[in-house]
């Protein structure tokens, strides 16, 4: 060691602020464990001992020009690592490298571990471990890594093998995938095992997985599949599962073909029974076969130990560096604390370990390993680019290589084992096609000339290709009798939206043909239509309501005649008509009453009800009773007077602040009630009618049968007759609400009333080709906008916003500072003038009996008395 870093050596002891020395100030320390039970006799023991210490010293004295590592030899694990200790070498079993491990944590130490098969693999960021592997025995081990790596992170397997593999291999494969895992959030999973039994012809053993896989119960046991098979098995149970349509997105299937050499990895060949929309991954064997294989310990401990030798020289290459350039008190507080020293030599050494196996041909297990090949399948039938449809052209998709497999790094992945599932389709360009029909599909051109597409369709879209990682392209498609270009559909008149059972055939052709991955466009789903398409989950359910016209202010000439129905007219007029009499008998039978002492005024039935009709007016009269039956008779009556005249007040007043509207239709019952008042017209062609011609409900019958049916020309005319009050349009509730608040902006006014009743629900969903992969995933997805309320903002966002239309009958009334006015007061002014007629009638009347009774007095002769 040269002299001036001696003396840095004495100056930075005193004066270091870490809590752990600077490589440069002190040489790393090596705590080397080997546990005994590693070994079958004590000999081989000891000698591994002594291997150990030999290797580890060599290989440092090789690798390193700067600095030491000085090693320490341990045989019992339990030994204490609080000591100033920068590396563990540990070889021992898997339980006692996982206490080591949590002892070396707690310290940040550097964990070297050589364990036994079937291992846990310690945290990347914290330790490096390597199993000891016999050749043809390490498919456990693959599928732990792969676990602990969380590429397989399945919660229920169903395993399918022959007897590539023994019961032990089979029953280690089975612990692998349901034991525990350290430091993990994966919970165990559960495994369902089903063997292949050995069979003599192709046609048996195709019998065989077919037996097996026809009445799989998928929904209870999952759709993760881990065949392990032969790479000749591997095509058939493919070809098996592809025929009982059990290869869908839905699915996982991962194949484990053993009998594969480096020299026979091809698997391309399969791609013939790739199908669009599966999940299939293969891991095959690719150890090579040629020369010895060399996995044994001290090959291990040699290649760990030589990259831990570089790794820490080049760390302490860095703090001379770091040192030359600033102060020493500078340098004590920016250098590497121990957790940081660790994180960069562990890194350091994964990529020296990963730089010396691909340079060397005599490095460590170099001859043992797997490759992990994945088909990418989805969307590829709707590929336009030339240069994968003639990659294609064997079959839908292509194998691509997602990873591979060493014992010393273990599972090293560039890709998920099923891209799908984590990318869904990888970003890919996939058709749709759609067509203008606002307020669901809304296409338009900018001020470019290039297509715009907005609406609610295309909302739920846009978050589709989010969701599922894809982008579209959009074919415009139109009506039969419109050209292609979207221009004229664009412009042309507005068409109800219920217009949705209604679809270009253009459109269905092209699902039909799979061309497209969907059609964007909102459709009815329709029994007659399921059977040539498949339709998602609904988008939007529209229910059908009834547009009336607004109730209106029925006449107040009888206003006055409100507060009281006609029976209570009549029992008042009966009561009047009683109590004139019964008062006149009453006054007539008492014998408190001499023909003198009589009340005067009340001597004639006639008298007595004009006293009654006048007290209820509370008017009163010059002459009372002198009798105490009369006066109870007329007292009763004037407190039943007041209860009738302060409940008719009361009542008037309330009637002159609400005023009375006209009965309005507010349900199917309602309008078939006034069906001979009230005409009413159904969309043509509706999911509607559809419905109502096929139900066998009494009511809608009768509904159907008084219809009568519009369209896009007579629907004007239609909103006329439904202002003029005599008419009603049955339509969607949304599909109202539009053709009210376009009246409402045309004329100001808001004629028009939505009944409260919803009937007959229209499933409204798009469209994709039957037997589509897809369907299932679009469908949760859908289901998914639906829970977390997007569908419901985005319809929220495009429907109307509320005015005064949105308000039902009755509402919306003058209720503050209401002024009297003639209208109110017509019926008191008919009755004064009805009034007036009879008295004049009845004078008239007079009249002419006074002149009859003058005429008779003249022509009879009396007698002359003096």
């Amino acid at each position: 060691m040269p002299k001036t870093l001696f003396l840095l050596v004495i100056i930075t002891a005193g004066v270091r602020s870490n809590d752990f020395p600077s490589l440069i100030t002190a040489n790393a320390s090596m705590a080397i464990v080997v546990d005994d039970h590693m070994f079958m006799e004590s000999a081989s023991y000891k000698k591994a001992l002594t291997e150990i210490f030999q290797v580890v010293s060599q290989t440092v004295q090789d690798n390193m020009r700067l600095g030491r590592i000085e090693a320490h030899l341990f045989t019992d694990s339990s030994l204490n690592l609080r000591r100033d200790y920068t590396i563990l070498l540990s070889v021992a079993r898997c339980s006692e490298t996982w206490k080591l491990f949590r002892k070396a944590q707690k310290e940040d130490l550097i964990h070297v571990a050589v364990t036994d098969a079937d291992c846990p693999r310690l945290p990347g960021h914290e330790g490096i471990s390597v199993p000891l592997l016999n050749p043809g025995e390490e498919l456990s081990q693959v599928l732990l890594d792969l676990r602990t790596k969380s590429a397989l992170a399945w919660s229920k397997i169903n395993i399918l093998h022959d007897d590539t593999f023994g019961r032990d291999t089979i029953s280690r494969v089975l612990i692998a995938l349901s034991t525990e895992l350290p430091d993990s959030g994966l919970t165990p999973a559960t495994r369902s095992v089903y063997a292949i039994k050995k069979t003599k012809s192709d046609r048996a053993r195709r019998q065989e997985i077919l037996r097996i896989l026809s009445d799989f119960p998928i929904e209870r046991l999952g759709g993760c599949f881990l065949v392990i098979v032969t790479i000749e098995m591997v095509g058939v149970v493919m070809e098996v599962a592809k025929s009982l349509k059990m290869v869908h997105p839905g699915t996982q299937w991962l194949y484990l073909a053993s009998d594969t050499t480096s020299q026979d990895q091809n698997v391309t060949a399969l791609r013939d029974i790739l199908d669009e929309g599966a999940n299939i991954a293969i891991l095959h064997n690719t150890t090579s076969t040629g020369g010895a294989c060399n996995t044994g310990l001290t090959c291990y401990i040699r290649e760990l130990t030589r990259a831990l030798a570089v790794s820490l020289e080049g760390s302490l290459i860095k703090e001379i560096e770091l040192w030359k350039h600033v102060t020493e008190e500078e340098f004590e507080s920016i250098r590497f604390t121990k957790r940081e020293r660790r994180r960069e030599v562990l890194d350091n050494m994964k990529r020296e370990l990963f730089e010396s196996r691909i340079g060397s041909e005599e490095s460590c297990d170099r001859c043992l390993s797997w490759t992990m090949t994945s088909a990418i399948t989805w969307g590829e039938s709707f590929s336009t680019d030339e240069k994968n449809a003639e990659d294609n052209s064997a079959g839908t998709g292509y194998f691509l290589g997602t990873g591979s497999w060493t014992p010393r790094p273990g599972a090293v992945l560039t890709d998920a084992i099923f891209p799908h599932v984590e990318h869904g389709f990888r970003g890919r360009t996939l058709p749709v096609v759609s067509y203008h029909n606002p307020p669901w599909q809304i296409i338009d051109k900018n001020r470019s000339g290039l297509a715009m597409f907005d609406g609610l369709i295309f909302d739920v879209l846009k978050q589709l290709g989010l969701r599922l990682n894809f982008t579209y392209s959009v074919h415009i498609a139109s009506f039969e009798s419109e050209t292609n270009d979207f221009e004229s559909a664009r412009v042309r008149k507005a068409e109800p939206m219920s217009t949705t059972n209604r679809i270009p055939a253009s459109v269905i052709d092209l699902v039909r043909l799979k061309k497209v991955l969907l059609a964007a466009c909102a459709a009815t789903i329709s029994e007659s239509r399921k059977t040539v398409l498949n339709f998602t989950r609904p988008v939007s359910i529209q229910t059908y309501s009834l547009l009336t016209s607004r109730p209106r202010h029925l006449s107040r000439a009888l206003l006055f005649m409100s507060p009281y129905t006609k029976e209570s007219w009549g029992c008042l007029a009966g009561a009047v008509l009683i109590m004139g009499p019964m008062l006149y008998l009453v006054h007539k039978w008492s014998p408190f009453y001499t023909n003198l002492t009589r009340s005067p005024g009340l001597r004639t039935p006639w008298d007595c009800m004009w006293y009654v009709y006048g007290a209820l007016l509370q008017q009163g009269g010059m002459h009372l009773p002198r009798a105490d039956s009369g006066r109870l008779i007329v007292g009763t009556w004037w407190l039943v007077a007041i209860v009738i005249v302060a409940t008719y007040s009361g009542n008037l007043v309330a009637f002159l602040t609400f005023p009375r509207i006209d009965v309005s239709v507010t349900s199917i019952e309602d309008l078939l009630a006034r069906e001979n008042e009230l005409s009413w017209t159904l969309p043509t062609g509706s999911y509607l009618v559809e419905f109502l011609e096929s139900t066998d409900e009494p009511k809608f019958r009768r509904f159907l049968a008084g219809a009568e049916r519009y369209n896009v020309t007579n629907e004007t005319d239609s909103v006329r007759r439904v202002r003029e009050g005599k008419h009603v349009l049955i339509d969607w509730r949304t599909s109202l609400r539009f053709l009210m608040r376009r009246e409402l902006l045309a004329s100001g006014r808001c004629d028009f009333s939505l009944s409260a009743e919803e009937f007959v629900q229209e499933p409204i969903a798009m469209i994709v080709a039957p037997g589509s992969p897809y369907l299932s995933i679009i469908n949760m997805e859908l289901k998914w906008m639906h829970q977390v309320g997007l569908i419901h903002k985005w319809t929220s966002e495009r429907m109307p916003i509320r005015d005064k239309c949105w308000e039902g009958p009755g509402m919306n009334q003058e209720t503050n500072n209401h002024k009297v006015n003639i209208e109110d007061m017509q019926g008191s002014f008919f009755v004064l003038f009805i009034g007036f007629i009879f008295a004049l009638m009845i004078l008239s009347c007079e009249f002419l009996w006074v002149k009859r009774k003058v005429v008779l007095e003249r022509k009879l002769v009396r007698p002359f008395v003096t």
